[in-house]
Order: C-alpha cells, then sequence, then structure tokens
C-alpha cells in the first residue's frame, strides 16, 4: 500500500485525492501457480474541472504485501480516446458523477503535501480505510507538532489524535434500588438480539445487576424465542409486546429491577412510518437510554443515512457491532466523526457474552494503526 501510494503520489502530485482502495485477486491461467493479490487503488487529481482518474495495482502473493508496484493505467477522463489507456478509463466515466461530487465535498479540506518522513503513516490509514480527507487531517496536525516530537513516538502521537476524534460514553451505568430502561433500536440484521443478549449476561452474571429483558420483535418470532431462551438460561423476567400500551404495563411490571433492556424489531431506514411506530413504543417505556446498533461492515454512507433515519426516535449513544467481520477498522473513525452519537460499546463476534465490550477511544486507535491487535474476544482492560 505505502509503494502504491508513492506512486498515486509521483504521478499525480501531493493533491491527489484516494477516491477508493481494494484487494482483488490476480486471475492466473497457471492453476498451479501461487495465488496473488492486487492492492487496487483509485484517484483522482485536483481540481474537478481538469478530472483524471487513475489506477494502480501493487501485486502480492497470498498475504497482501508489497510486492512489483506498477500503473494500471493513468487516463483523460475525456472523450474520444483511442489509446488503450483511455479504453482502460473509460470503464471509470461511469464514477464521474461521483467523483465529481467527492472533488466538490474535498475541497473543503485542506489538501498539505504529506513530508516524506510521515508518507508511511498516511498510507497506514489509508490501508484501514480512513478517509482521504481524515487522513490528511490527521497527518497535517501530526506534520504540525513534529519539531517537538521524537521521531520514535510519532506512531504514539498519532494514535492519541485518532483517540480524540472518538468520543464514548462508556457502558451503561445502574444504582441498586433505581430502575433504568434502556433501549436498542437500528435496521435489521445488525445483531440487536445477540448483542442485547451480551449486555444482559454481561450485566447480570459478572455484576449481578437485577435485569428485566422486553422484546417488541414480534415481526421475527424465531428473534422472540432466542431471545426468551437466554432468558431462560439466565434466569431473567421477560415480556413480550406488541402495542405501545402493553409496553408501558411491561415496564411497570419490571419497576422492581434495576435494569429493563428493550429490544426492538429491525426497521428500514426508509420507512418512516416503522419509525415513528416505534418511537411511540420508546414514548410509553419512558426509556433514558436509547443505543443505535450499527454495523460496522456497513459504508460510512449508510451508516450517516441510518443515524439521520433514526434520529426522531433520540438515539443517546451509537454501539457498533460485528467489528470481527469490517475489513478494517478506519470505519470507526469515519463514524465517530460523521454521527453525532458517542459510542457506547464494540461488538466482535457472535459468542455470548465474550464478544462485546465497552468503547474506549484508545483501544480503537490501537485497532485502526495497529494491525496486531487481536479481536478474538474482549479487551480485557474495557472491562
Amino acid at each position: 500500500m505505502q509503494e502504491a501510494l508513492a506512486v498515486v503520489r509521483q504521478e499525480l502530485g501531493p493533491d491527489a485525492v484516494v477516491v477508493q482502495t481494494r484487494q482483488v485477486k490476480v486471475r492466473r491461467r497457471l492453476p498451479w501457480r501461487r495465488r496473488e493479490f492486487a492492492t487496487e487503488i483509485t484517484a483522482r487529481i485536483e481540481p474537478a474541472d481538469s478530472p483524471r482518474t487513475t489506477r494502480w495495482e501493487s501485486l502480492a502473493s497470498e498475504s497482501p504485501t508489497s510486492g512489483d508496484v506498477r500503473p494500471v493505467a493513468a487516463a483523460s477522463a475525456g472523450a474520444g480516446d483511442t489509446s488503450d489507456a483511455g479504453s482502460i478509463g473509460s470503464r471509470f466515466a461511469s464514477m464521474d458523477s461521483l467523483l465529481s461530487q467527492y472533488s466538490r465535498a474535498s475541497r473543503s479540506t485542506p489538501h498539505a503535501d504529506i513530508p516524506d518522513e510521515l508518507f508511511h503513516l498516511y498510507a497506514e490509514l489509508i490501508d484501514s480505510e480512513v478517509e482521504d480527507s481524515d487522513a490528511r487531517e490527521l497527518i497535517c496536525e501530526l506534520n504540525q507538532r513534529r519539531p517537538e516530537i521524537p521521531d520514535e513516538q510519532l506512531r504514539s502521537v498519532l494514535e492519541d489524535l485518532v483517540a480524540n476524534r472518538i468520543q464514548c460514553c462508556g457502558p451503561i451505568q445502574t444504582t441498586p434500588g433505581q430502575r433504568r430502561v434502556v433501549a436498542l433500536v437500528g435496521p435489521t440484521g445488525v445483531g440487536k438480539t445477540t448483542t442485547i443478549a451480551k449486555l444482559a449476561a454481561t450485566l447480570r452474571l459478572q455484576q449481578g445487576v437485577r435485569t428485566g429483558l422486553v422484546t417488541v420483535d414480534t415481526y421475527r418470532v424465531a428473534a422472540v424465542e432466542q431471545l426468551r431462551t437466554y432468558a431462560e438460561i439466565m434466569d431473567l423476567p421477560m415480556k413480550v409486546v406488541t402495542s405501545p400500551r402493553e409496553m408501558r404495563e411491561a415496564v411497570e411490571e419490571l419497576s422492581h429491577l434495576d435494569l429493563v433492556l428493550i429490544d426492538t424489531a429491525g426497521r428500514s431506514p426508509r420507512d418512516e412510518l416503522r419509525i415513528q411506530e416505534l418511537r411511540s413504543f420508546l414514548t410509553e417505556a419512558d426509556v433514558d437510554e436509547v443505543h443505535l446498533v450499527v454495523s460496522l461492515a456497513s459504508s460510512i454512507r449508510s451508516l450517516q443515512m441510518i443515524a439521520d433515519r433514526f434520529r426522531p426516535v433520540g438515539a443517546s449513544a451509537m454501539l457498533l457491532t460485528k467489528l470481527d467481520e469490517a475489513p478494517a477498522f478506519g470505519g470507526i473513525l469515519s463514524a465517530a466523526m460523521r454521527v453525532p452519537l458517542p459510542i457506547s460499546y464494540f461488538t466482535t463476534g457472535q459468542d455470548v457474552p465474550d464478544d462485546i465490550e465497552p468503547a474506549r477511544s484508545d483501544r480503537a486507535a490501537s485497532l485502526l494503526l495497529r494491525p496486531d491487535c487481536d479481536l478474538s474476544h474482549a479487551d480485557p482492560a474495557a472491562r
């Protein structure tokens, strides 16, 4: 990645905007040849009125380490180009509208040149799928402080800069004798039911918090039965409700507990009627906290759209799931900088209750900048 970015920098200059990076397999005709991968970078030169889209591949075998770096295409976006480069460049013509929007948005961010001494850190940020504008902003700030920082401490300072941009609110807090009502909301398929089981197990079995469960997930019978099974294993009271009135009654019946966790049905962010229905349920429950559950495997554009559409339900925190399925951890930084909600928890797998941990900014920065961080178990320091 670092060598491929160096080619981008050499060919397009320091103001080139990295639009996309991805790992792709290289097809070979001979089956006994080792599998090889390519790091593909799509970059765009400024200004937008004279666009040029370029793609590079960095070949590597098996593990995506740096190998032979070579330009695959460097083509003008103009029409009528009959050269091979123009033919390849025409593949990206359909992206022109999207790239133009990206360029207009990125003009608001200063594109300072990346010093050679910091280029490897910039490349690591891009490799972790940090947005190009965010990566440049971080490196620019690091460069401003570089005269007072020993070279061996640059990475540590960069981690601090990343951590300072990730706001976390900490885990659910309870007080004995005072009921607290916490709801999980979000789109379908992000793991709300499994996450609520992890929270219940952690708080009840490990911390001794008197906990009850309420579910309004009546659209998926299997989800109700799944949560009921967890409730029986942990010996927790559970209520199933189908209307806002039943929600109010269920919460009142559990008023003797310290914590009531509410599992809700997944709603499409585009279904305003269902989201308003969800809001009425939560209003009757008189919730204290609403955690918006989103998958880190989703694109940052999807996360922004989900947060915007679920705003009417009064989300107070964001809970990031499926870190183990995300291709990289730069999405944590992007989500923190673009969604105006603090992060409460990370989930890192399917195991109940192990694969969940309270979100911490330093932990997120370590995941982003240290690929050797282990996600197989929750961070012990976070408990």
